[in-house]
């Protein structure tokens, strides 16, 4: 845009040059020095302006529009001209100037119109100050200037036409400066702060402008004196317009003089809000907010570490991303008023720090993750030297063999047993050797109780990191489990030999004798008939009791009542052979097969011992599902004190129920009967 500048500047200064020579030799004006002084100060005011504005590419739009108000201010010098065609033209023309600094007014400072209601104010100035001056021309002469040449536009002189058209455009001239205030009103009403700061010298100077017009307007018809000196006070508040142009404007291109202070800034910031305020400092918006770019996660961060999507952050704002070796490190979010080339200029400079400051802060969020996974571990982790010292931990104090003061610093053979510390030493050892992990399973006595641990050692530059589990618990457990593996075989056998030696001893000696019965009586059965049928009555009899036996056997194999009815029914059924009254409540639907059998056995084993132990008068047995388990209680009101880890047969009960994920317990205190109580897993 230089070539643009360089052709203003020798348009205004050939405009010049012909405006000061019309006013001069003007035989119709009485303040030639006056009016020559106002053209060049009102005039070069917009001119200097514009050109400033035309150097940068952001304003360019907005440097023609203010040399536009500056060269066609000559226009008006025209109406000086002693040529009545010249003079004619000049009256047409005097409004030109005012419509484009209403234009620039308006598109202050973005250059451009926002809004369709701006365009049309915008429009309708145009069409005013245009029009307006050639209907004028074409229904009268020139009045209230009797030296001046006449009007070579006019077509008719008509006093009523010219009425008509003078309400027309001070109607439409209301409209426009009523329009324009209330755009700038709200334009100030909705700015932000830094916007403010570059509207205020425009509208104040506008204001000013405008009420030393008016009020010079009205002087003048009571004194001449006063009122031209307010005319030359008018005319310096009008040259200030531009001026406050100028200075909004340059206050951006100042601002990147402190991009070089903003570098040395920059290098000072210790922490990210620095660079954010050093930012805000440079850019004169104490609104801006960073955020950095963490690819890794795909994410942006606010200053906190907290992620943010930059759209929605963004929303009537504006957003200028840094680049750091080709990549985006970070950006910064300001006011839409703030000169995109600054912020352009003031993202370059802060590239390399903020590309830091964005290591950092992906350093940081690695870290804070790590952090939250380590403090999630609850295992004792130790950090530890290649000799065994302890360099620091991590854990619960109750789990350490010594207090945590007297632990860092000492050597694990001052802490642990000896041959606990040398295996822990070997371990430390060969992780440091080889990178591969060391692990082992030792036991301590701590606070007086036996527990074992697990460790794992693992190498960290020149120390190891030793990561300490208790599976107290879990060796526990796999006892339990062993002992429950141990006790079901047994059941099992016993079982077997129980069924055993009730075959051998009922139905097998029944058919046994049944089988000698048949024998005699077939060998009898010519001989003594009476006898051989004697003997077959005898042997039915003894079959009959073998099958009762074997269906009584089969019954505590497994009922098929159970399988073919449900449990409700195998409940009656086993309620209906105990020695006492038993109540039952069961639920209607049937449950799991596994779960069933279960709940039966539990209940078969309760009533069988309340037949041999209790001294019971009365059992009240309850099936209920609650929460996807099946609860089973079998309560009576017998002596109590049952223990259920003396005998197979709550034991057998116990393991046949956590087979299946549940539990039993049993209460039994002397005097106060029992309750036993199994939660089955019933999905």
């Amino acid at each position: 845009m230089k070539r643009t500048g360089w052709a203003v500047l020798a348009g205004g200064v050939a405009l010049s040059a012909i405006g000061l020579a019309l006013v001069f030799t003007s035989n119709h004006e009485n303040t030639p020095a006056f009016t020559a002084a106002a053209n060049l100060i009102v005039a070069w005011s917009f001119i200097a302006c514009g050109v400033v504005a035309l150097s940068r590419v952001s304003d360019a739009h907005f440097g023609l529009l203010m040399s536009a108000v500056g060269l066609t201010w000559f226009l008006g010098a025209l109406s000086e001209s002693n040529n009545s065609f010249v003079f004619s033209v000049g009256n047409l023309l005097w409004g030109i100037p005012l419509a484009f600094f209403i234009h620039a007014l308006l598109t202050f400072p973005r250059g451009y119109l926002e809004t369709k209601i701006v365009f049309a104010i915008v429009a309708a100035t145009y069409g005013l100050l245009s029009v307006g001056p050639l209907l004028f021309s074409l229904f009268g002469e020139n009045t209230g200037c009797n030296d001046c040449p006449p009007n070579e536009f006019v077509l008719v002189e008509s006093k009523a036409a010219t009425t008509v058209v003078g309400l027309t455009f001070i109607a439409v001239g209301l409209f426009v400066c009523g329009a324009t205030i209330w755009v700038l009103v709200r334009r100030w009403r909705v700015a932000s702060a830094p916007l403010r700061r570059i509207l205020a010298p425009v509208f104040a100077t506008s204001a000013i402008a405008i009420a030393l017009f008016l009020l010079a307007a009205f002087v003048s018809a009571v004194s001449e004196t006063a009122s031209s000196v307010l005319w030359w006070l008018v005319l310096v508040a009008v040259a200030s317009v531009p001026t406050a142009f100028l200075v909004g404007l340059l206050r951006t291109r100042l601002a990147r003089a402190s991009v070089a202070s903003l570098v040395l800034r920059l290098g000072e910031a210790r922490d990210p809000e620095s660079t954010r305020d050093a930012l805000r400092e440079a850019l004169g918006d104490p609104s801006l907010e960073l955020a950095y770019w963490l690819s890794e996660r795909s994410a942006w961060i606010d200053l906190s570490g907290s992620e943010i999507e930059l759209d929605a952050e963004t929303e009537g704002r504006r957003t200028t991303l840094v680049e750091h070796d080709g990549e985006v490190v970070a950006a910064f979010i300001y006011d839409p008023s703030v000169d995109g080339e600054l912020a352009g200029a003031v993202g370059a400079a802060a590239s390399l720090s903020l590309a830091g400051e964005q290591s950092i802060q992906a350093v940081r969020q690695s870290e804070s993750r790590y952090r939250a996974l380590l403090n999630a571990i609850p295992d004792l982790m130790f950090r530890m030297s290649r000799d065994g010292t302890y360099l620091d931990f991590k854990g619960d104090r109750d789990d350490l063999a010594v207090p945590p003061e007297e632990l860092i610093g000492s050597n694990a053979r001052d802490v642990l047993p000896a041959d606990v510390a040398e295996r822990l030493l070997e371990g430390i050892a060969q992780a440091l050797e080889t990178g591969e992990v060391a692990t082992g399973e030792y036991e301590l006595d701590l606070n007086g109780v036996h527990r074992t641990f697990e460790a794992r050692i693992v190498r960290d530059d020149d120390d190891a990191v030793l990561i300490v589990r208790d599976i107290t618990e879990r060796k526990r457990q796999e006892g339990e489990l062993r002992s429950s593996r141990v006790r079901l075989v047994r059941a099992g056998d016993e079982a077997r030999r129980r069924l055993e030696r009730n075959l051998h001893d009922g139905a097998q000696q029944r058919l046994v004798s049944l089988s000698l019965a048949l024998r005699l009586a077939h060998s009898r059965l010519r001989d003594s008939p009476e006898e051989a049928e004697r003997l077959l009555s005898g042997a039915s009899e003894e079959l009959a009791q073998a099958l009762e036996e074997l269906m009584e056997l089969a019954r505590g194999i497994h009922p098929a009542v159970l399988s073919e009815r449900g449990l409700s029914a195998a409940l009656e059924a086993l309620a209906g052979r105990a020695p006492v009254p038993v109540g039952v409540t069961v639920p209607p639907e049937r449950l799991p097969p596994a779960v069933e059998a279960a709940a039966y056995y539990v209940i078969s084993e309760a009533l069988a011992n309340v037949a041999k132990y209790a001294e019971a008068s009365a059992v009240e047995v309850s099936v209920t599902r609650q929460n996807g388990r099946a609860v089973v209680e079998v309560a009576d009101d017998g002596i109590g004190g049952a223990d259920p880890t003396r005998g197979s047969g709550l034991s057998g009960l116990v393991d046949r129920v956590e087979a299946l994920d549940g539990v039993l317990n049993v209460e039994s205190k002397p005097g106060a009967g029992t309750r036993i109580r199994a939660e089955i897993p019933c999905g």
